[in-house]
């Protein structure tokens, strides 16, 4: 299968912080990686770098083809495009209507009209489970709205590849599944790549063709869900089975 994403002996360091230790990992058009570890291994800095938002000291991130650092200005905001982007807390503006926030990138990279934009935000909303939300506020959405909501504005430009940081953080399990269904659902309809960063099992066994494990910035291992599940190795069993003792430092 062709690839999608590839990084090759990634290393960046923030403020004299090691944070990605020379991480190599692929992930072929269709699938679905999710990264789990510990809070503050370098999880959502992966995500940022390879979407060009940090630049590595050394080694390289390809997405479809293109080395994500190499690339001019515009060339990166083109590749951008076929990017779409999940964060964490929702990241919506609090001072733009919801149909606003989804067609955030669509209304500065396409030349629709007011109608059509607003015909799209809808479109997308509907698709993440969302109905008669347009003119509201962000802060009149409940939390799991809120995080359906994000999930519209990264499909608002059909991307090839949606970059997910933990996507159900403060949901409760019911919520979470939803958020699972969601995301397998609108990955199959726009035949997407995806990569998931996770704290939950639930959603990552759902989700997962391929599961990684950062710890300290090293990409430990990555295995088939089913591996991840059974394993023996030290530090996947002591991050499955949340102990204290173990080859993961508790304190970094």
């Amino acid at each position: 299968m062709p690839l999608a994403v590839q990084t090759e002996n990634l290393n960046l360091t923030l403020d004299g912080k090691l944070i990605l230790n020379d991480i190599s990992v692929s992930v072929n058009e269709g699938e679905t990686l999710v990264l789990m570890g510990k809070n503050g291994c370098g999880k959502t800095v992966f995500l940022k770098t390879l979407a060009g938002l940090f630049k590595p000291q050394r080694g390289s991130a390809t997405v479809f083809g293109q080395n994500v650092h190499h690339l001019e200005h515009e060339e990166l905001e083109e590749l951008r495009r076929s990017m779409g982007y999940v964060f964490q807390k929702s990241g919506l503006f609090d001072s733009m209507h919801v149909w606003q926030n989804v067609v955030f990138a669509l209304r500065r990279f396409s030349d629709l009209g007011v109608d059509a934009l607003r015909e799209k935000a809808t479109e997308c909303l509907n698709r993440a489970g969302l109905k008669n939300v347009e003119d509201k506020y962000p802060s009149e959405l409940s939390g799991g709205m809120q995080k359906r909501a994000g999930i519209a504005r990264a499909i608002a430009m059909d991307p090839k590849l949606l970059l997910f940081d933990d996507p159900t953080a403060g949901l409760d399990p019911v919520l979470t599944d939803a958020i699972a269904d969601l995301i397998i659902e609108i990955k199959k309809n726009l035949g997407s790549t995806a990569i998931v960063v996770a704290h939950d099992f639930n959603l990552a066994y759902k989700l997962a063709d391929k599961i990684g494990l950062i710890v300290s910035g090293v990409l430990h291992s990555v295995m088939t869900t089913e591996e991840f599940r059974r394993t023996t190795d030290p530090y996947v069993e002591q991050f499955r089975e949340g102990r204290l003792v173990g080859p993961i430092p508790v304190i970094e």
